[in-house]
């Protein structure tokens, strides 16, 4: 009705999920690079939390976009479902045949694990994204959880993305659902925009729409932010009503009468009354302070001190006369230390490069994927001639091996082995980068020049998932080592994790030492089987003590009887 009085292409604040005018800002770049994170992981749960209007499916559409070509998505959207129905679901969005309404529990659970394994074999990925997660039943989460065993000896076959409500939140903390908790990988919960977020998010909407100049008034950005809350959905209706409003008028631009008159009519006076709340608030604040005085009149002075002092400190009263509640440590991890970017220090950690300035870096500092292999082996101390065609094939003769992985992010820290990475660039070209350390949880990455570190959200973005490591396996012929089995590599493996066995079974692989592997293998997110494979073999080397191998993080021989 109105886009032609505004020139606009189409109305610019529609309350359906169209990814074109999704607003990435900085809470929901962050949530998009959680959700990709979680993704490059492999396996288990990513959880997004978030008001309702927050924005969560436009990000989720949005996240359709950036998944790589080798993952399969299976989107459930009425997850008001017993599990048979889940399952079945799940089936028909990946058109797995099963027998229809006769269909047991275990045919589908048969149907879709023997899916899983063929999709496995041909390099894919599957993911299940279940949109407003928290109306999930207790015993539907439990079969959900249960589907994540489906796995190899290398990875799991099934990852789940739970998208809801914060009541989502409080569900999977609930005692009897702590093993589905300890299997989620990435969390992240959505908060609603700031004012200069609304009013920036007003502006991409228009232009997306077709319109460049300005059409609220800064008067009118304010009363939507103050009706709507910083919630991209009642801003879209706030906005869509004070346009309609503006055009009845005959208005080219939107002020803040106009504004205040669509919120009041979309919102009623309930949202009004809202306003006195924090007045009340502090009132009740207050007389609990004047309580505390008649409490504590009789006791020392110094005692009543510290008391007040204690309830300030869990209260604190801020500039504008809020009170803001305690924040819990995952907030405040959420939130990240104070004062944004972290200044190089004297501990000599590599100078710290802002996040979104990755592509940029990598755009010049990547390379292709022989000089990469190069620039890798000058962590070994070796350089090949620059006429080799194949660096791989030149380290024989060096006793060093190429190792490609595709591999989870945590999993491949956990090697502790510098390795070349391969990312994607906006044009869809790749480029490759040597991983070559690790500062305080986040990549330092190397170019030839120096070294520069960076924000893991905005790395695993646009990392596709391959690396190559180079390692130095400790004997020429290897073979998968078994409990029981017999070979002078158990001996290398002893010294590496510290073990000691007996003169007379020191290379046999004993109970001990396999109750050793096992827990290095949970340390490394591996299968925790005790058979030694090379992953395995090139974790305890990448842990071991031997001063020649290049390590992310260095590690020291422990002290004598240690």
């Amino acid at each position: 009705m109105y886009t032609h009085h505004f020139a606009l292409r189409e109305p610019p604040f529609s309350i359906a999920p169209n990814p074109r005018y999704l607003y990435l800002s900085p809470k929901h770049r962050e949530a998009l690079a959680h959700l990709l994170y979680g993704i490059s992981v492999g396996g288990g749960f990513v959880v997004l939390s978030g008001e309702v209007g927050m924005g969560k499916t436009t990000l989720c559409r949005a996240l359709l976009d950036q998944l790589p070509e080798d993952v399969e998505l299976a989107l459930i959207f009425n997850p008001r479902l017993n599990s048979r129905e889940l399952l079945a679901g799940i089936c028909d969005e990946l058109h797995i045949a099963y027998q229809g309404p006769k269909a047991s529990l275990k045919q589908l659970i048969d149907a879709l694990n023997r899916y899983l394994l063929d999709a496995h074999a041909a390099g894919r990925r599957i993911i299940v994204l279940i949109d407003e997660a928290q109306n999930l039943r207790f015993d539907v989460l439990e079969q959900i959880r249960l589907l994540t065993n489906l796995e190899t000896d290398q990875a799991k076959l099934l990852q789940i993305i739970l998208v809801g409500q914060p009541e989502l939140n409080q569900v999977l903390d609930r005692p009897n659902l702590r093993q589905l908790s300890q299997r989620i990988t990435a969390r992240f919960h959505l908060l609603p925009l700031s004012f200069e977020e609304t009013r920036d998010y007003l502006v991409h909407r228009l232009r997306v729409g077709g319109v460049q100049d300005p059409i609220f008034l800064g008067a009118a950005v304010k009363a939507i932010y103050r009706r709507s809350k910083g919630i991209p959905r009642l801003i879209n209706l706030i906005a869509d009503r004070s346009l309609l409003g503006a055009y009845a008028l005959g208005r080219h631009r939107v002020d803040g009468a106009v504004a205040k008159r669509a919120g009041y009519e979309l919102l009623g006076k309930g949202v009004r009354a809202q306003k006195r709340w924090p007045k009340v608030f502090v009132a009740m604040v207050l007389i609990a302070l004047f309580g505390l005085l008649i409490v504590v009149a009789r006791e020392p002075q110094g005692i009543f001190f510290e008391k007040l002092k204690g309830l300030l400190k869990e209260y604190p009263v801020t500039m504008k006369g809020n009170v803001e509640p305690p924040r819990s440590p995952s907030q405040l991890q959420e939130e990240g230390p104070a004062g944004g970017t972290a200044a190089p220090d004297a501990s000599g950690d590599p100078p710290f490069v802002e996040g979104d300035e990755f592509a940029d870096w990598m755009a010049t500092a990547g390379q292709g994927r022989h000089e990469a292999l190069m620039s890798l082996l000058m962590a070994w101390h070796f350089t090949l001639p620059a006429a080799s065609s194949d660096p791989c094939a030149s380290l024989k003769s060096l006793e060093l091996r190429c190792q490609p992985l595709q591999i989870a992010w945590q999993q491949l820290l956990q090697l502790n082995l510098p390795a070349a990475l391969e990312f994607t660039q906006a044009d869809g070209s790749r480029r490759f980068v040597v991983l070559s350390g690790v500062s305080d949880g986040q990549p330092v990455f190397s170019d030839g020049q120096g070294t520069k570190t960076f924000h893991v959200a905005p790395v695993l973005s646009r990392w596709t998932g391959r690396a190559t490591v180079v390692w130095k396996p400790p004997v020429k012929a290897f073979a998968s080592l078994k409990p029981m089995m017999s070979s002078p590599l158990v001996l290398w493996i002893r010294q590496q994790l510290g073990v000691i066995g007996s003169p007379d079974h020191a290379v046999i692989y004993d109970e001990d030492l396999v109750q050793k592997v096992k827990a290095f293998q949970r340390e490394l997110e591996l299968r925790p089987d005790g058979i030694i494979g090379v992953l395995t073999l090139m974790g305890i080397e990448g842990h071991g003590y031997d001063a020649d191998v290049p390590r992310l993080i260095p590690t020291y021989p422990k002290a004598q009887g240690g």
